[in-house]
């Protein structure tokens, strides 16, 4: 089976505070884990600087399906998104889905 990442890219705003954008990451991230997702947070380092990618990680497609599935009925993944939405700490850059292919 063929492993599927999920990224998605933000940008800190200009003036944002780093320390509750970095809150926020995490406790999306504990709602990510708590349904299956493997996730970790990378900072870009070359290319476009200054971006972060929040990724998560699946085993297969089936368990990004339901991974996924789960975490947008959690009522806890619904407040999150209304909090970051209103928090104006980031922007969305892109969202990225990729597979795995045997070489």
């Amino acid at each position: 089976m063929s492993q599927v990442v999920s990224q998605a890219v933000f940008k800190p705003n200009p003036g944002a505070d780093l320390t509750k954008l970095f809150e926020l990451v995490a406790e999306s991230a504990a709602i990510w884990r708590k349904h299956g997702a493997d996730v970790s947070v990378w900072s870009v380092s070359a290319g476009e600087i200054g971006n972060m990618v929040f990724t998560a990680r699946y085993d297969s497609f089936e368990a990004y399906g339901k991974c996924t599935d789960a975490i947008y009925a959690d009522p806890a993944f619904q407040a999150w998104m209304v909090k970051g939405t209103a928090s104006g700490l980031s922007s969305w850059v892109r969202t990225n889905i990729a597979r795995q292919l045997p070489i």
